[in-house]
């Protein structure tokens, strides 16, 4: 059957998908006041708060701090900030707490902040999207500043459109795939090697259904390992998409294991993202009869 044909029926038989509106055409405050004591107070309190955001009263603390902060001088790096602080709340702890509800509430608004930091980052981007261009070739006009903001809006937006079901996944997989693409090519070291993290998983969904390979998938996790072993996400995606794709129970278990013997603290930027990817590896070590 035609890749074609299998998304026709995949869509007939999800619904139509969802549409997120960017209005792209609503442009943010766009020169930030210089700021005052009382704004750098609260980046600052909000950094510190970030700073043990293993703790999820701080992490939240961290984005009420940021938030009243940008209200006052708004700028695409508080908002790049409050985007991936709102993907660590959902994605993790809520994730976690199997809370699916506010998990799924979380990637919306780490969604939305992130296209306010890319309105702000890259306004040829948003400009050219407000006259109509194709996304793909859109996000090619946004800079290497404008990194963070791409980096978060595509990882928000892929976790939002597939909690909305197959067919806003598929809706939205060109668009991601091309600020993805365009991401690797200005700073393929972006967020441990987030770029090769996320084609790895990419080429493992699409595999058999809308030209995905597996060995590319697993090439694109070993180059994330590469680059960046200390954060452990990487192992925890390569054996939750293309390990349980393969049906590799020893690879998915040797993988996992392998976070959990790691030092989490090794690299102190990212120890409470790595105590996280530790806590579901633990889960998915405990459900392993159910995937295999």
């Amino acid at each position: 059957m035609r890749i074609s044909l299998i998304m026709t029926l995949a869509l007939a038989s999800t619904g139509c998908a969802t549409t997120y509106n960017a209005k792209w055409d609503e442009k943010p405050a766009t020169a930030a006041p210089a700021q005052d004591d009382a704004t750098s107070s609260l980046v600052s309190e909000g950094d510190a708060a970030w700073a043990t955001r293993g703790d999820q009263a701080k992490l939240t603390e961290a984005l009420t701090k940021w938030e009243a902060a940008f209200q006052k001088a708004p700028t695409a790096e508080l908002a790049a900030k409050l985007s991936r602080g709102h993907y660590l709340l959902g994605d993790g702890f809520l994730a976690l707490e199997n809370n699916l509800e506010g998990r799924d509430a979380e990637y919306q608004k780490g969604l939305d902040w992130a296209t306010t930091s890319l309105k702000l980052a890259a306004p040829d981007f948003a400009k050219a999207m407000t006259e109509g261009k194709k996304h793909a070739e859109a996000i090619t006009l946004a800079g290497k500043d404008a990194v963070p903001a791409m980096y978060w809006y595509a990882t928000n937006l892929g976790k939002w459109a597939a909690s909305k079901g197959f067919a806003t996944r598929l809706r939205y997989k060109d668009d991601i795939k091309a600020t993805m693409e365009h991401v690797k090519s200005l700073d393929e070291g972006f967020f441990y090697a987030a770029p090769w993290r996320y084609f790895g998983s990419f080429e493992a969904v699409t595999a058999g259904l809308a030209g995905g390979s597996l060995e590319k998938s697993e090439e694109n996790y070993k180059k994330a390992v590469e680059l960046a072993p200390n954060y452990l996400g990487s192992k925890v995606l390569w054996a939750e998409y293309l390990c349980t794709k393969k049906n590799d129970r020893a690879t998915y278990e040797k993988l996992l294991k392998e976070v959990l013997a790691a030092d989490p603290a090794v690299d102190p930027a990212i120890e409470p993202e790595n105590r996280i990817e530790q806590k579901k590896a633990t889960k998915m070590l405990a459900e392993i009869d159910e995937k295999f």
